[in-house]
């Protein structure tokens, strides 16, 4: 052999224990990123808020490790590498206060049944105001039944009421819904001056449309002179 390849041998097996030596401690370099990065998405609380992502970047750093100790480099790198990539996602997928449950609202179930109550105590009262001929004025018999309207709807904003204006056949079609209108606008304007809001009220005039009595008699009149008050759905 000559002396030229009997030094050449050695230089070969020093550079490829070079090489191995540095692809090594490459993989230990990656090794430590991929832990840091998981030890980031923790302190984000990722395990809680990304479970899934951070439990696989854990899985990958068991891998990497595994595979170091088998001595296959490139495998542990790879894997490595794969496991920094799921520790950021989880830590992206980690917004601050992630892990914070929303708090349950403990009057939540009260109000459902308040206006539960609220509900009922209205299908309880009388649905019908009346009014003089010709008049859009409300009556005193009729204040005390619309502040018991009011105290129900200002004790449950949620409720909506609609207001129908009615007449009786007298007069023309046209004024009779204008007549209507003013009805109901009278009801809507006294129940807030008793603190109902007025996104909680709809108008609507019927004018002679819908009568409750068809015959032309003075009582039939009177019933048909009405506002109607019910609750929206």
């Amino acid at each position: 052999m000559s002396p030229r390849v009997s030094l050449i041998r050695p230089l070969l097996l020093a550079a490829a224990l070079l090489a191995a030596c540095a692809s090594t401690q490459t993989a230990d370099l990656e090794l430590s990123a991929a832990e840091k990065a998981l030890a980031d998405a923790y302190a984000a609380k990722a395990s809680d808020c990304a479970k899934a992502t951070y439990q696989a970047a854990e899985s990958k750093l068991r891998e990497a490790k595994k595979l170091i100790a088998e001595e296959n480099v490139e495998g542990a790198r790879a894997a490595a590498q794969e496991a920094e990539r799921l520790a950021q996602q989880a830590r992206g997928e980690s917004p601050p206060g992630c892990d914070e449950k929303e708090e349950e609202d403990p009057n939540k179930d009260a109000s459902a049944t308040d206006d539960a109550s609220a509900r009922l105590g209205l299908e309880g009262l009388e649905h019908t105001v009346y009014f003089d001929y010709n008049q859009a004025t409300i009556r005193e018999d009729s204040k005390g039944l619309l502040s018991k309207y009011a105290k129900i709807l200002k004790d449950s904003p949620s409720i909506k009421l609609e207001i129908e204006g009615h007449c009786d056949s007298r007069g023309s079609t046209e004024y009779n819904l204008h007549l209507g209108e003013r009805r109901a606008r009278a009801v809507e304007k006294y129940l807030l001056t008793q603190g109902v809001k007025p996104d909680q009220i709809d108008i609507i005039s019927y004018g002679e449309e819908r009568p409750v009595d068809f015959d032309e008699t003075e009582e039939a009149h009177q019933r048909n002179r009405r506002a109607e008050l019910k609750k929206s759905s």
